[in-house]
């Protein structure tokens, strides 16, 4: 028996491999996903690779509350529910001294991999 049939996941992170190989374990074992990222055609891409009726995908940057928002809708509109959060989506950032670390890619740092999760998991928790 499918371990995930009949429920419903919501993959940040979508469009990157982590993303699209736990999207693709998710299928096999049942699920309905969406997948999300801010790169429309690298999602175009991988929802074409995986090739199930059962996943879709969602543009947004998990750094704003209004796409989050936007994203935990569109799942609950799509598919009815949400009852797997995959909260994946993480940047790097550049690798240097922290003296030459620039404050704006620290700043976007933070905001996609802390807020990001939180806004994700605030969102999500609300609609459950």
């Amino acid at each position: 028996m499918k371990q995930l049939k009949n429920k419903v996941a919501i993959i940040t992170g979508g469009a990157g491999s982590i993303g699209k190989t736990t999207a693709k374990l998710f299928l096999e074992e049942g699920a309905k996903v969406l997948l999300v990222d801010i790169s429309e055609d690298l999602l175009k891409k991988i929802v074409s690779e995986l090739n199930s009726e059962n996943v879709e995908y969602c543009v947004a940057d998990v750094s704003k509350a209004a796409d989050v928002e936007r994203y935990v809708n569109e799942a609950v509109k799509l598919f009815g529910k949400i009852d797997v959060f995959f909260n994946n989506a993480g940047i790097e950032g550049v690798v240097m001294p922290i003296v030459d670390y620039p404050e704006a890619i620290f700043d976007k740092v933070i905001s996609v991999n802390v807020k990001g999760i939180w806004l994700g998991n605030k969102s999500t928790s609300q609609n459950n």
